[in-house]
């Protein structure tokens, strides 16, 4: 079932996004221009919301992850639940036959040949939520990607022929 998000964009501060869960209680997540975030919760809509906790960009950005389920997935989310856009979360495994081993990420730029966004790159049992440019594509690398079908289509390609 998907959820109703409403984005208010916030001059001079960032944007913020409401999330509702169902007709009475919401999450809003305040995200600075600076980066940093800030979590807020209601359980009425009449109500204020109340604010929980602040987040920096990496600690938000390594929530999200286990959000998703970067770290761990449980059984429901391997049927690859879709959101309300056709977007899904796939898991690929880089092996010696894969174009992408020995190149670099700013040699690919993954995001800008396919219509994907990479969550995440699992190396040695760790998750980089941020793939910098110099990082070189090895063996045994799990990138958590998201996109639509036709999107996760692209990206295979990408992978047989780079």
């Amino acid at each position: 079932m998907p959820f109703d998000v409403k984005e208010t964009e916030l001059p001079g501060v960032g944007k913020r996004y409401e999330l509702y869960l169902d007709e009475h209680r919401s999450v809003a997540v305040l995200l600075r221009s600076t980066g940093e975030r800030e979590v807020y919760y209601r359980i009425k809509q009449e109500d204020d919301y109340d604010k929980l906790f602040d987040l920096t960009d990496s600690q938000a950005r390594t929530l999200g992850l286990f959000l998703v389920g970067a770290y761990y997935q449980p059984i429901a989310a391997q049927v690859s639940e879709e959101t309300a856009s056709g977007e899904h979360i796939r898991w690929y495994s880089l092996t010696h036959d894969s174009g992408l081993v020995g190149n670099r990420e700013d040699e690919v730029v993954i995001e800008k040949q396919t219509d994907t966004t990479v969550l995440g790159l699992e190396r040695d049992g760790e998750v980089q939520s941020v793939i910098e440019d110099d990082v070189v594509f090895e063996a045994g690398d799990r990138l958590i990607v998201v996109g639509t079908a036709e999107a996760h289509a692209e990206l295979e390609r990408l992978l047989e022929t780079f």
